[in-house]
């Protein structure tokens, strides 16, 4: 059974992005598990907001495929299929290899700073088992270079992914090692330092691809056991 926790507000002044942020914490942790109602008023009890704050940060929320409003049910966790992850991480493969690019077109030294950080950070969780800790920076990572594309619709498309669903079950399924998963991300760091497009390229497409087939051999397993 997860642990109850009390959430809190940083600061007063940013309420819809701190709403969903602890709403995205919520079911990322397990607090809020797949199938489960988001409750608006209990929300709006738990972090001291009125119910329209908590209303909006659900719709966010709804648009990025964490949760789904269902007639006569209400808003629900959604429950993601190797499918879908499979079929966004191909999508991803092409918007990450377009922001990417874009990226080292640009001044790339605080980006490089950003990256390294999130990459500490993953190899630190990975050390502790942390794996809440590993995911959080993996997408942070991958968010920073897509960030540094400058390009605002391709940001939105991005975040309809499913980022943190796809970290989170990509990462608990494979069959690599937190810190192997970590070392993956050098790879896309080093690309961007060379500032090689072409690296770039094909760092993305093998990062990926490597997280595919990994999910596709759990699959494999799966159905060879029933």
């Amino acid at each position: 059974m997860v642990q109850k926790k009390t959430h809190q507000l940083a600061k007063r002044s940013l309420y819809r992005d701190e709403i969903k942020e602890a709403l995205m914490q919520a079911i990322i942790s397990g607090e809020l598990a797949p199938g489960d109602r988001v409750v608006e008023s209990r929300w709006a009890k738990e972090l001291g907001v009125s119910q329209s704050p908590i209303r909006e940060a659900i719709r966010e929320l709804e648009m990025i495929g964490l949760v789904e409003n269902i007639p006569y049910k209400g808003t629900i966790v959604r429950k993601l299929t190797r499918k879908e992850i499979i079929d966004t991480y191909e999508v991803r493969i092409v918007l990450e290899t377009m922001a990417i690019c874009e990226a080292v077109r640009g001044e790339t030294e605080e980006l490089l700073a950003t990256m390294q950080g999130h990459l500490e950070r993953m190899i630190e969780g990975a050390e502790r088992g942390d794996v809440a800790q590993f995911v959080e920076n993996d997408c942070a990572f991958h968010e920073a270079y897509v960030n540094a594309s400058n390009n605002d619709l391709l940001k939105r498309l991005w975040q309809q992914c499913y980022i943190w669903d796809n970290t989170w079950l990509s990462t608990i399924h494979s069959r690599e090692s937190l810190s192997e998963l970590a070392k993956r991300h050098d790879r896309l760091r080093q690309a961007i330092e060379k500032r090689d497009e072409e690296m770039c390229r094909a760092e993305v497409k093998k990062h990926f691809k490597l997280l595919i087939s990994g999910l596709r051999n759990v699959e494999d397993e799966q159905e060879t056991s029933l």
